[in-house]
């Protein structure tokens, strides 16, 4: 079993993509684990940059597929 590890709750895009790189490492024969902690990457870094709203808006239009959603392009600031 996997064991999870906290990050700190604001971490840089840089730092997050660090982590993953390590346990990718650790891991290099399991691809689930690989996508599963990219998955994670992703969540955390929407929520930094867009909010808990957007981000699940996102994570379900991803899982849904983007051909069956509406979505605008808007700049973050």
């Amino acid at each position: 079993m996997l064991k999870k590890e906290k990050l700190p709750k604001k971490s840089s895009s840089k730092a997050i993509l660090d982590e993953v790189f390590a346990f990718a490492d650790q891991h290099p024969q399991d691809p689930m684990a690989l996508s599963a902690s990219l998955m994670v990457v992703a969540k955390t870094i929407y929520l930094n940059m867009l909010g808990p709203e957007q981000t699940q808006d996102m994570i379900y239009a991803f899982a849904e597929g983007l051909e069956n959603h509406e979505y605008k392009q808007v700049t973050l600031h």
